[in-house]
Formats: C-alpha cells, sequence, structure tokens
C-alpha cells in the first residue's frame, strides 16, 4: 500500500497539470472579463449560463446590491465563465464574448433582465441579433460571432475544462478565491456578504 502513494501522488500532479493547461488553453481563446477592479482582494468566478433562470435572478436580484457594496469599494472582483446549458446559451455566449470589452457585462445584463423575451422563443437568434445591434455590433459581425464555431468549441472546452477543475455541477456556481468557498445557486447578498467580509476581516 505504501508503494502505490508516490504512484499516487505523481498521478495526481500530472492530472492537476493537465487541467491547468486546459484552462490556460480555454482562457487563451476566451479573454477573462472581469467586473471590478483588477487588485481586488476577493475574485469570485461565475459560472452562469446565459439560458439559466437562477442566473437570470442572480444577475436582476442580488448583483446590484453586491456591487455597491463590494465591487464598486474594491473589495470584490467577479469573473463570469460561461457554462452553456444548451445550444442557445452557447451561440449566445459567443455573441457576448464578440462585445466590445466595456460593453460586455452590460450585455450580458440586458440578457438577463430580458432572458424570458428571446431564451425560450421560437427564433431566439432575432432577438439576440437586435440587443447586439442596440450595443453597437454591426449585424453581419453580429451573425458572424454567433455561429462562429472556433468560439463555440472554445467555449464547450472551457466548460469542460472548469467542471474538471472545480467540479462544476448547476448553474450559477461561484468559487471564491480559486476554491477556498464555493456557493451555489441563487444565494441571498446575505449569504455572500458573510463570506467576504470574513475573508477581508484582519488576520
Amino acid at each position: 500500500m505504501r508503494a502505490l502513494k508516490p504512484v499516487l501522488a505523481i498521478a495526481a500532479l500530472f492530472i492537476s497539470l493537465a487541467l491547468g493547461a486546459s484552462v490556460q488553453a480555454a482562457d487563451a481563446v476566451i479573454p477573462e472579463r472581469v467586473l471590478g477592479k483588477a487588485d481586488a482582494p476577493i475574485t469570485v468566478q461565475e459560472f452562469v449560463s446565459l439560458t439559466c433562470s437562477h442566473c437570470a435572478e442572480f444577475y436582476n436580484d442580488i448583483l446590484p446590491e453586491l456591487k455597491t457594496k463590494y465591487v464598486e469599494t474594491g473589495k470584490v472582483k467577479f469573473i463570469l465563465r460561461d457554462f452553456p446549458l444548451d445550444g442557445v446559451g452557447l451561440r449566445a455566449a459567443a455573441l457576448a464574448r464578440c462585445m466590445p470589452e466595456e460593453q460586455f457585462y452590460p450585455f450580458v445584463s440586458i440578457l438577463f433582465k430580458n432572458q424570458k423575451q428571446w431564451a425560450f422563443a421560437d427564433k431566439p437568434e432575432q432577438t439576440l441579433l437586435q440587443y447586439a445591434k442596440l450595443g453597437g455590433l454591426a449585424e453581419e459581425k453580429a451573425k458572424a460571432c454567433l455561429n462562429n464555431a472556433d468560439t463555440q468549441d472554445a467555449l464547450a472546452n472551457m466548460r469542460t475544462a472548469y467542471t474538471e477543475k472545480y467540479n462544476i455541477e448547476a448553474t450559477p456556481t461561484f468559487v471564491i478565491n480559486d476554491g477556498a468557498e464555493k456557493l451555489t445557486g441563487a444565494r441571498p447578498a446575505s449569504e455572500f456578504a458573510a463570506i467576504f467580509d470574513r475573508l477581508l476581516a484582519p488576520k
């Protein structure tokens, strides 16, 4: 049994390195979009699908309070990680990634606020293209982005890589400070605040 321990340790190391390489490769194609100050002491990776109703609930009802208290004060930053649950969510995510960096989070917010109007429509692409046009993206470019196979493949690969790294099983899931804490679902703002305040407290 003792002889197996070094072998298992080496295997675990190789698995960890492989997962890290997969995540880095995905990030290289899908640049990070950060909400908040880059040097904020707390980082929240939010794994969401644009067609997920609980994700919309978080964005519409919970995030605004957290932004005021923690993001705008430089204490917390959020990084959106796409975790599409279906083809519509995948294409919407590919389109969002084409938006200028400063328009990314406003565009995502619009999609979540109007989720019922496009996510479950017979032809969701038409509404998505209208939103992109309002955000300043030319129609032809928006169409190309919506159907970009390379971006869709990168998003799917990112989902796989982060699923393996953090054991993501549902959306939304929030990984705080690289796994120090993890919340699943549209939790009340008070639950986030309790974790943030504890992490920010003087040691």
